[in-house]
């Protein structure tokens, strides 16, 4: 299949933002060969994905701007994999366990985050991942925001109990 200019700009975007090449192929509807081989022949003709991936981590306003760019950086992996085990094909057991392995893996990126930066809170995390999935769902699948509108009340009281 014959993608345009454009998706493999987007990949390209999505990938020097942070996003796993997976992922920024997955949200461009792109299989994951196709991205490492655009990722390989941009490279052969001097544009090197991860250069401009680096320059781009410590471009801008300093620590601050990278402290903000891996709480970003991490929340779109959360969702990458997320989205990934919404379609995997593997048992529900399976599927618990590692959406549970995942909630601790957050848990920790939180406190640790929280310590070296106590600007960056538990609550806001966990708040700017919630902004960050419901804008996701707004642009690609507006029935799953629907569904998650109806408990963000809920969820916002409880990360409040626990980090607020």
């Amino acid at each position: 299949m014959a993608h345009s200019p454009e998706t493999r700009t987007k990949v390209r975007q999505l990938y020097v933002e942070g996003l796993p090449l997976k992922g920024a192929a997955v949200t461009c509807d792109v299989s994951y060969d196709t991205a490492r081989d655009w990722k390989a022949a941009a490279k052969k003709e001097g544009d090197d994905w991860d250069t401009a991936r680096a320059a781009y981590k410590i471009s801008g306003a300093g620590i601050d701007e990278l402290n903000q760019q891996l709480v970003e950086d991490f929340a779109r992996q959360v969702i990458t994999t997320t989205r990934e085990l919404e379609t995997a094909a593997i048992p529900a057991a399976a599927k618990a366990q590692l959406l549970a392995q995942l909630a601790d893996a957050y848990s920790k990126f939180s406190k640790a985050f929280s310590r070296i930066n106590p600007e960056y809170s538990g609550l806001s995390v966990a708040m700017d991942t919630l902004k960050t999935l419901a804008e996701h769902l707004r642009q690609k699948d507006p029935a799953a925001l629907k569904v998650l509108q109806l408990h963000l009340d809920d969820v916002g009281g409880i990360l409040v109990k626990r980090y607020g």
